[in-house]
């Protein structure tokens, strides 16, 4: 019996292939996902309501007892990161993406705002995002549901912000505060990056995957670890290889088009370890850019305690963790380094009460002042952008190996000149914003703090210095797509999957016309 040979194989199930697979299916595509994780259950897989006190070490697993899934970077499950996101919803600007242009460091992508506007547009009303229209240049509005409420101490924060000029808004998330489309509105029961058990936070298996399926033009294969890309005599690439999560046994899914999207460093490794005749240093590698420019967010940390809530009630308050935001404020201010940093702030306190250990005290005075404490504990965790630089890239080890016999990847991350003044700068103002906002402060990261991951497989205009051009296609190989964060040019100070999701929405347009003008 012969293989069936797929329009489009996407390479994961996360934000972008979800979204990537449900597009491509509406236009009329036969596409197969191909997932290294299982299928899981929102419902009932994820320790969602789990508290410490319930586990050995107080520590909560993601997933419960006897239910398999994000065990490794490779084989997380059907829905990918989406299931444990924060589902923070920012459109980039027109200065994210010309930000060479604004201020002469980094490098501007290959298209504008106006390119990418639709498709965001398209994606908020697709999943639902709510939010606030604020009329800021460097954060435009979109088609928002209504924003949830501020909590007592982002009140609290707001006023001491605005004290020293800077504003503070409504937080916009991929997460319902109004029922749509048989998805309730978020209740608030808290741990959001645990999974969210109705589906009021987007993830793709639930919101793209399913309903694409049910339409017959979606097959996915769950538990199948790709690792190899396979490519052509003729240059073109012609499927994946596969072993099987649990057998390891070999495997196969042909396609006429094949999208990579299994998340940044996972991605970037793929195609490293896709070598071949034609191409023995990395597919679609012609340039040696391939692991190059990778730039991830990086995080500082301020930890304090609110005095004004110091002694209140202790109460349920984690709402869906943060519901307020700082937007970057710094460009039009006087500083003496490039880009500019935003601010994420609250989180939770129930599930992470690691900060009493630090207090001092003994007995009785010191139980009194972790209760005194307990309802005014806020974390403030600013972003900044970190700009492409030689000494910050990706690779394979050539020596250690998963369980699977495949090389681990490495990341290589060095702190720029720019990037340390980023941190300095970030946590100065996260400090001079609670102390006029009344606080206590309890403790300051001292060094950066790696997190959302981006580059090392860029969009570009030129062949010599990118691997992708403006519609996330191979440079070298025509019927060959990436798509998620390691395609991003530069990394902004915002939060990037809502970007990486109308990124692939744009992107399955330009293959489903290919497709049908037989030009992929």
């Amino acid at each position: 019996m012969a293989i069936k040979t797929y329009d489009v194989v996407i390479v994961g199930s996360g934000p972008s292939g979800g979204t990537l697979a449900a597009h491509l299916a509406a236009a009329g595509a036969s596409v197969a996902i191909v997932e290294g994780g299982p299928k899981i259950n929102t419902r009932t897989d994820f320790n969602t309501h789990g508290m410490p006190f319930d586990f050995p070490n107080r520590h909560i697993p993601t997933m419960k007892v006897g239910k398999p899934g994000f065990d490794s970077e490779r084989t997380r499950g059907v829905g990918g990161k989406s299931m444990t996101w924060n589902a923070v919803a920012w459109r980039y600007s027109e200065r994210d993406f010309q930000g060479k242009t604004h201020d002469g460091a980094g490098e501007n992508w290959p298209f504008h705002y106006k390119d990418i506007e639709p498709y965001y547009t398209k994606i908020e009303r697709e999943v639902g995002v709510c939010g606030n229209r604020d009329g800021l240049e460097d954060l435009p509005d979109g088609e928002f549901l209504p924003p949830v409420p501020m909590k007592c101490s982002d009140l609290i924060v707001k006023r001491g912000a605005a004290k020293l000029g800077v504003k503070v808004i409504h937080v916009r998330k991929s997460t319902l505060s109004r029922p749509r489309a048989g998805r309730p509105a978020c209740h608030f029961c808290g741990n959001c990056m645990a999974g969210c058990d109705v589906v009021a936070k987007y993830n793709s298996a639930d919101v793209h995957i399913l309903p694409a399926m049910k339409s017959g033009r979606l097959d996915v294969f769950h538990d199948s670890i790709v690792r190899e890309v396979m490519v052509s005599n003729r240059n073109r690439v012609t499927g994946v290889k596969y072993l099987h999560r649990g057998t390891k046994a070999e495997g196969e899914v042909l396609g006429k088009t094949v999208v990579v999207s299994c998340a940044c460093v996972q991605s970037v490794a793929l195609l490293m370890m896709s070598k071949s005749r034609l191409y023995p240093d990395g597919l679609a590698n012609s340039s040696g850019q391939l692991g190059k420019h990778f730039i991830p967010h990086f995080t500082g940390g301020v930890q304090c305690f609110l005095n004004e809530l110091k002694g209140k009630p202790a109460l349920n308050d984690e709402g869906f963790l943060d519901h307020a935001y700082v937007p970057s404020f710094m460009h039009n201010r006087k500083r003496d380094y490039a880009r500019s940093f935003a601010m994420q702030f609250n989180y939770q306190n129930r599930r992470a009460v690691g900060w009493a250990r630090d207090l001092p005290g003994f007995g009785k005075a010191y139980k009194d002042s972790v209760v005194e404490r307990y309802p005014a504990f806020l974390t403030f965790s600013p972003y900044g952008e970190m700009l492409p630089h030689a000494k910050t890239f990706l690779s394979l080890d050539p020596l250690a190996k998963d369980a699977y016999g495949l090389p681990l990847a490495r990341r290589t991350v060095t702190w720029s000149e720019n990037d340390m003044k980023i941190f300095r700068a970030m946590n100065e103002w996260s400090k001079e914003i609670l102390l006029a906002a009344g606080a206590e402060i309890h403790a300051v990261g001292e060094e950066p703090r790696t997190n959302h991951e981006l580059g090392g497989c860029r969009m570009g205009a030129d062949p010599k210095t990118s691997i992708l051009n403006q519609w996330c296609q191979s440079h070298d190989v025509k019927n060959l797509f990436v798509v998620d964060g390691s395609v991003f040019p530069s990394a902004s100070e915002k939060n990037p999957t809502h970007t990486m999701m109308a990124l692939a929405a744009r992107t399955a347009d330009y293959i489903a016309n290919g497709l049908k003008k037989g030009e992929l």
